[in-house]
């Protein structure tokens, strides 16, 4: 005997579908290393602050997700208040259904990772219009620990300032200094500092900071 499968799980199911190929077209994009002008062409908000909470759960749709809670120290771009909740597709970890069944639709791979207390510069995409998640730009690239003064992203900042070209004449010392980080931490002073200024006077769209491999 066949199983129906609901109107609900139909759309569910078409959901997820939409979801997953956005995050494949993502992951393509960004399988090479992500510089800092790529990252800020693909974040609608870029902010600074210590993760309150991190939940997950399953919304009315049968969509996972996990929920973060930050508190704001600065939005370096966009606006928001002293507290911002986003939620990214996927589950923290399996979930037993009740139901003889697991739900094993966690965090893809690749993906941004969070901790409650962290403190985290986030580059966050623009939020999906039929789900209302969100994730980082670049997947992991686009967020940022920051400890011990410094700031490191999941990719160990490997390219984050590589074919990123900005008339030396904008920076000051300690941002030119942030900019010859090859890999490894970054001074976050200089980090925001550099991209506090080329959100504020819009460098990367009237083209003062650049991609010099396109």
């Amino acid at each position: 005997m066949s199983r129906r499968i609901g109107p609900k799980w139909v759309c569910t199911i078409a959901l997820l579908g939409l979801i997953m190929a956005g995050t494949l077209a993502s992951a393509t994009s960004f399988q090479k290393e992500a510089n800092l002008v790529e990252l800020m062409q693909q974040s609608e908000l870029i902010l600074h602050g210590t993760i309150t909470s991190v939940t997950d759960g399953i919304d009315q749709r049968g969509l996972p997700y996990t929920e973060v809670k930050l508190h704001i120290i600065e939005a370096l771009r966009g606006q928001v208040g002293s507290e911002y909740t986003f939620r990214q597709f996927g589950l923290l970890k399996p979930r037993d259904m009740s139901n003889g069944r697991m739900n094993l639709m966690v965090t893809p791979a690749g993906w941004a990772t969070y901790s409650k207390g962290e403190e985290t510069i986030l580059f966050l995409h623009k939020q999906a219009a039929l789900t209302g998640l969100r994730t980082t730009a670049g997947l992991g690239q686009g967020k940022f620990k920051v400890a011990m003064a410094s700031a490191t992203n999941q990719a160990n900042n490997a390219g984050l300032f590589k074919n990123v070209q900005i008339n030396p004449t904008l920076l000051q010392s300690h941002e030119q200094r942030a900019m010859l980080t090859g890999t490894g931490p970054v001074n976050v002073n200089a980090f925001k500092s550099l991209i506090r200024k080329a959100v504020q006077n819009q460098w990367v769209e009237k083209g003062s900071m650049r991609n010099a491999e396109k």
